[in-house]
């Protein structure tokens, strides 16, 4: 079946149940375009310049007040004057929402997210070319804090694709309100075999942890934000290819983001051992953090402005610096997101998807 004869599918079949069931129709349209022009050496990953545009619309039914239910497409289509250069994704899932907890099941968008993950969990080209989840997530909130962990089964196996998921834990609080932070990001990755494996092929696990510690100074100073995070970055990796057992390279990890007014700067640094081991031999497959993460040192510099921002459009124009011992590679990019919903267009009111793609 053709994506646009999908698209008509969903909303008849959420139309019908609208009007039998006397529930809300509820909508939203997401479209995003990056510009990301990346030059440097070719030791890491090679320089090249993603330019295209997405655009999510979706379609739901609000069964009650918390619960509802939503399908649409995600339609990623590079500027160029030819259709082949595009791809069509479904998207189809139940949501439940409340102010203490919430929940989602399905193909759902990465957006629900409460914040997005760190450049060692998942890179910026995944966040480009993979908006959804595949899956569950489940999210509570606390009054200075808040936990998510969500699912992402990213490789169903067949004889040409191996089996492959990934388990992702991240939360923070600030104990009783003040400027002390805790939190963490925690992952299990399971890459798995295809049907009917070679005999060389073996299962990979692989884990990594971040417990942090951080200060939010965000009231304190003329800035309107300002967090300093410090912490540790643990794998534990082990392919059952090998008799050398579980692998363990850590190190510390350190981020600092300030921003003033529409400017903003960005600052992570890693240093310790190799947190990506079998980069080489699985590259992307198993990684989905940046590859830059395969050296024992790392450090990243985003200086970024914000150009336009209100309750639609948000435009941000952002100039990174990516350095290892012995690479450097630098990125240009300019990210437009334009946001409306059946909530904001009724309310006038900013969406609550508030993640950046």
């Amino acid at each position: 079946m053709k994506p646009i004869n999908i698209i008509a599918l969903i909303a008849a079949l959420l139309l019908c149940v609208s009007d039998v069931c006397a529930q809300t129709l509820t909508w939203s349209v997401d479209f995003n375009s990056v510009f990301d022009n990346r030059e440097g050496d070719r030791k890491i990953t090679d320089p090249k310049t993603y330019f295209f545009t997405v655009l999510a619309p979706e379609i739901g039914v609000q069964l009650t007040k918390k619960d509802r239910i939503a399908g649409g497409v995600v339609w990623t289509q590079h500027l160029t004057n030819d259709w082949d250069d595009g791809k069509v994704n479904p998207t189809l899932y139940y949501r439940h929402e409340s102010k203490r907890w919430s929940f989602s099941m399905g193909m759902f968008p990465r957006t629900q997210l409460r914040r997005q993950l760190p450049g060692f969990l998942w890179c910026d080209s995944l966040t480009y070319f993979q908006r959804n989840i595949r899956g569950a997530l489940v999210q509570y909130n606390m009054r200075h804090g808040w936990i998510e962990a969500y699912l992402d089964w990213r490789g169903m196996q067949s004889t040409t694709r191996r089996e492959a998921f990934n388990i992702v834990v991240h939360g923070e609080g600030a104990p009783k309100g003040g400027i002390f932070l805790v939190g963490g990001n925690a992952m299990m990755n399971h890459f798995a075999l295809q049907k009917n494996a070679p005999a060389d092929q073996h299962i990979v696990d692989n884990f990594l942890v971040n417990p942090y510690v951080g200060l939010d100074f965000s009231r304190k100073t003329a800035l309107d934000s300002l967090v300093i995070k410090a912490g540790a970055l643990l794998t534990v990796e082990r392919n059952r290819a090998n008799e050398e057992g579980w692998k363990t390279p850590g190190g510390g990890w350190f981020e600092i983001v300030g921003e003033w007014r529409w400017l903003g700067l960005k600052n992570s640094f890693y240093m310790g051992g190799k947190l990506f081991p079998s980069y080489s031999e699985f590259g992307a497959e198993l990684y989905q953090g940046e590859p830059f993460y395969q050296t024992s040192f790392y450090n990243r510099t985003d200086v970024y402005a914000k150009i336009l921002q209100n309750r639609y459009v948000d435009l941000q124009a952002s100039l990174d610096f990516n350095f290892t011992e012995d690479s450097f590679i630098f990125y240009q990019r300019l990210l437009l997101r334009v946001y409306f919903d059946s909530f904001n267009i009724r309310h006038g009111k900013k969406s609550k998807k508030h993640i950046r793609l």
